[in-house]
């Protein structure tokens, strides 16, 4: 049986998926940021940095949640929380090698506070709590860009440290105790008076 992709593989190629297309796009562009650019292209350069990692899986892009729910064994009776907004789409879905969903990827670019991935992180919570015994989903990621500059009082790098940390710690309320949350950043990039960063948050 192949070996298990252990779950930081897949949050640190997550995060180089962003790092590449900030990269990326500035060389298309002659210097723009990522926070110029449709938020799809984090979700593709995303999926091929997971894509390219050795073992069982295989990725899908928007995703029907209903049929990714589905899929997982995790429809059972009754209407499905409006949390998980079952008519909706899953930005990235990580399946196992087995041809059952893993993982949900939410995708968010330029955000400067929890309240841009709200709704995000209500849906993992009820997807991965929906009929846990049975179910094939594992984890969900909410990956992030942003990006800053400086103010008066602090540099770039300074602010992009505090909202890493207010957005997770204002994350860790939304997601209560029941299950478990872990912050993950690359090097926040600093260039001349602005900064910005990959990130993301894991829920398991």
């Amino acid at each position: 049986m192949p070996a298990q992709i252990p779950i930081k593989t897949i949050v640190e190629k997550t995060l180089e998926g962003i790092v590449q297309a900030q990269k990326d796009y500035s060389r298309w562009t002659d210097g723009n940021w990522l926070w110029n650019a449709p938020e799809y292209i984090l979700s593709t350069y995303i999926a091929q940095k997971i894509s390219k990692i050795d073992g069982a899986k295989f990725l899908t892009l928007e995703n029907s949640a209903t049929s990714a729910i589905e899929d997982a064994g995790a429809r059972g009776r009754g209407k499905l929380p409006s949390k998980i907004r079952a008519n909706g789409r899953f930005d990235v879905l990580l399946w196992w090698g087995s041809y059952k969903p893993r993982a949900v990827i939410e995708v968010k670019n330029q955000i400067s506070s929890v309240d841009a991935i709200r709704d995000d992180l209500l849906r993992i919570k009820e997807v991965l709590k929906r009929k846990r015994n049975d179910s094939s989903f594992q984890f969900g990621i909410v990956a992030y860009y942003t990006s800053t500059i400086d103010s008066r009082e602090f540099s770039a790098k300074e602010r992009i440290e505090k909202r890493i940390d207010n957005i997770y710690k204002d994350a860790s309320d939304i997601v209560g105790d029941e299950l478990q949350i872990t912050a993950f950043s690359k090097n926040i990039r600093v260039e001349y008076d602005s900064a910005w960063v990959a990130a993301a948050l894991l829920i398991k």
